[in-house]
């Protein structure tokens, strides 16, 4: 079953081709590298010092992408590129890394500038357990992960030249994801990799060579001694690619999805009476990919029917009544393990907790309690998740939602009038309260604002200083008369 789905999805995944790329023996312009890149590397080949831009940011120019880093490989020591640069940072200093400041206004604004190294063997499957600074570039690409990390520009004037030791050009063009070398060495040197290498091809639009692919499931296990946080960057990064679909059945294909997210597995075996839904895994994963490329609303999709293992009943038919509280629960574990923050923790939970509303039955003044509570992101984002659900329970994709297409219209309005939908936005504050009612601090004035809040969610016309004026006597005279202010004093 898992074979057939990977092959459909791969089926539709669609990408821009990368363009052609020069060969190596002959000169090279790489296009689009800022002026700033060309200085610092300049000033490095003019003492003396070899310098080439290496990794990421060549992959990127040769695919016509806009790279997030620049960085330049030399074989200066860092105590020599700080002396030839006046605003530096020893972000890596111990494995020969500098990072050189731009001057203000100037993009990039940061340049990392790495000595050549070699590293001789593995402390923690992280850290190399020594490294040797050397001269050579060719050993320091072959410390590197995969070949289309491992290329190298000479940028010096009239000499320009790609240098691809790896083949990693090949591999760019023939749209593949190979580990330098050993694949299973490369692994265990530093075990994130595997999961790097999922990403790296959901981001492209690439796919895994197959050796690479093998020594990814052989070296699965070890993915658990991984750093929770290491673990939560990359998974959050994997999300957020043009295909999630893609990469988490390739993570589940090769052992990675389980290890990490084991709550994850029961749902591979739980069928789900949608139609052309395999599994209930297969549902979540079809939700992530309709939902807007934010990580932390796709994770909430991946989890969002984690509860239904847990609440299966079977009778007549099969229920699962409470699911959403249950698998709210469960993520909010599963988040806080993965050590996110409790902002996004609990973005998740609530998220998941309201995600089977009753579409029907949503008024406007839920919609501005919701607001207020939540706030306008939290709000779209709980109807992008259930429009992700029913696009992902086999509702056509072209086919309108009259409730959830209300209730974002209704939502427009509400945001372009703007509405009071908090507390702190009634014409009425605690002050006003406690002087129009000659009242001291106490519990009685919260309550009265509460009451304001009520009506203005019900009817925003009222959120004027003379109408909350009138309501909050009459609500005053309406509590003396009942006994009510009595009682909440002697509370008090």
């Amino acid at each position: 079953m898992r074979g057939k789905i990977i092959r459909a999805v791969r089926t539709f995944r669609i990408f821009q081709r990368p363009a052609a790329l020069a060969d190596d023996s002959r000169p090279f312009l790489l296009p689009g590298v800022p002026a700033w890149v060309l200085t610092v590397a300049t000033r490095l080949q003019a003492a003396g010092h070899q310098a080439f831009l290496v990794g990421g940011c060549v992959r990127d120019r040769l695919l016509g992408r806009e790279p997030k880093d620049w960085d330049i490989a030399t074989d200066a020591r860092p105590e020599q590129v700080q002396q030839l640069f006046e605003h530096t940072v020893p972000t890596g200093i111990k494995y020969g890394t500098v990072t050189v400041l731009a001057p203000p206004g100037t993009t990039p604004s940061r340049v990392e500038v790495t000595t050549f190294r070699r590293d001789i063997g593995t402390r923690d499957q992280r850290h190399p357990a020594e490294v040797v600074f050397g001269s050579s570039l060719v050993d320091d690409l072959a410390r590197r992960d995969f070949t289309v990390n491992a290329m190298a520009w000479d940028p010096r004037p009239g000499h320009e030249r790609l240098l691809d030791p790896w083949k990693g050009r090949q591999d760019l063009q023939r749209r593949l994801i190979r580990a330098v070398g050993n694949p299973r060495e490369r692994f265990r040197e530093d075990a994130l990799r595997m999961l790097r290498a999922v990403r790296l091809a959901a981001e492209l639009g690439f796919r895994l060579e197959a050796r690479t692919r093998a020594a990814i499931r052989r070296e699965a296990a070890g993915v658990d001694a991984l750093s929770r946080e290491r673990v939560r960057d990359e998974l959050l990064r994997i999300l957020a690619s043009p295909d999630p679909q893609w990469a988490l059945w390739e993570m589940q294909d090769l052992g990675l999805l389980f290890r990490i997210i084991p709550e994850l597995e029961p749902t591979y075996h739980l069928p789900q009476a949608k139609p052309g839904i395999l599994s209930l895994l297969d549902h979540l994963i079809r939700t992530v990919q309709h939902c807007p490329p934010d990580p932390i609303l796709r994770l909430a999709a991946l989890l969002h029917d984690i509860g239904k293992p847990a609440t299966l009943t079977v009778g007549e038919t099969i229920h699962f009544h409470g699911h959403e509280v249950a698998g709210a629960e469960i993520a909010a574990a599963i988040a806080r393990r993965l050590r996110l923050s409790r902002a996004e923790t609990e973005r998740i939970e609530s998220l998941i907790r309201m995600h089977m509303f009753s579409v029907a039955t949503v008024t406007r003044k839920t919609l501005r309690r919701w607001l207020g509570q939540y706030g306008e992101e939290w709000v779209r984002q709980l109807i992008a998740l259930r429009r992700a659900d029913s696009l992902a329970s086999g509702m056509p994709a072209d086919e309108p939602d009259p409730w959830l297409d209300r209730l974002e219209d209704e939502l427009n309005e509400i945001l372009h009038r703007s509405e009071a939908f908090r507390l702190e936005d009634l014409a009425l504050g605690g002050r006003d309260v406690m002087r129009i009612l000659n009242l001291k601090p106490g519990p009685a004035v919260g309550e009265a604002l509460r009451y304001l809040y009520e009506r203005v969610l019900e009817d925003p016309t009222l959120n004027t200083p003379d109408k909350l004026g009138e309501l909050l006597k009459e609500y005053w005279r309406n509590r003396q008369s009942s006994g009510e202010e009595g009682r909440t004093s002697e509370k008090a």
